[in-house]
């Protein structure tokens, strides 16, 4: 057996799902374990046995529905991934999903192999890059992650400051800098016109404080750039 897999907890209250999808997901016995918990309560004391990387969790089970298991795992594991499954699905549940800090949402039916993908997308090492900006490139980088549908944090420095943005499948969700939180934040970042940046993929928002569409985010940026100069 390999040492130190990165350990994937499914979580159903349908025993023959979780059972059919650990025997697909075995193929990939070489790059994780897989759990299983049929109920909320399992899948609780589950985390407190093993150390969880990633859940994958269905919403409707009759004790601790997977919204409710998604909120205490944030709380009290904040770097467990977590993806929701839902053979319920609607676009108010996918908001509310991402909103409590899922980093997908699919819905059933689905094809094993989606979710091997996704898994094995989500268990690697964190990924980052850095660079440098000047003029308008950043907002190019955001414009260029957003279209990519990446789930990332962006954190740029300049002259002592510090601002992240959070980026939710291709969405701007959060913003911090200072004091500041939400588009005040991101407005203010975006007017920086050089610094350092760094980015770090798959790290989900710890909030949701912006809700207008990434491209009207970044025209606006823009316009209230032009303003200054």
């Amino acid at each position: 057996m390999v040492k130190n897999l990165k350990k994937v907890l499914i979580v159903d209250d349908e025993e023959t799902l979780t059972w059919s999808m650990s025997k697909s997901l075995s193929k990939d016995r070489d790059k994780y374990e897989v759990l299983i918990a049929n109920n909320g309560k399992e899948a609780l004391n589950q985390f407190k046995k093993n150390d969880i990387d990633l859940v994958i969790s269905d919403i409707r089970m009759p004790d601790v529905n997977g919204l409710d298991l998604l909120v205490k795992v944030k709380k009290e594991y904040p770097k467990i991934k977590f993806i929701i499954m839902t053979a319920y699905g609607s676009s108010d549940v996918q908001k509310e999903a991402n909103r409590r800090g899922a980093i997908v949402y699919i819905e059933k039916p689905f094809e094993i192999n989606d979710i091997r993908k996704i898994i094995i997308d989500h268990i690697g090492k964190k990924k980052g890059f850095r660079g440098t900006v000047v003029g308008l490139q950043l907002t190019d980088v955001i414009q260029m992650n957003c279209l990519s549908r990446l789930t990332t944090a962006l954190t740029v420095t300049k002259d002592g400051e510090k601002g992240t943005i959070y980026l939710n499948e291709g969405e701007v969700i959060h913003a911090e800098c200072g004091s500041q939180k939400g588009t005040d934040a991101f407005y203010h970042i975006l007017s920086w016109q050089e610094g350092e940046f760094t980015f770090n993929m798959g790290v989900t928002p710890p909030m949701q404080t912006i809700y207008q569409n990434w491209e009207h985010l970044l025209m606006e940026g823009m316009r209230r750039n032009d303003e200054k100069i």
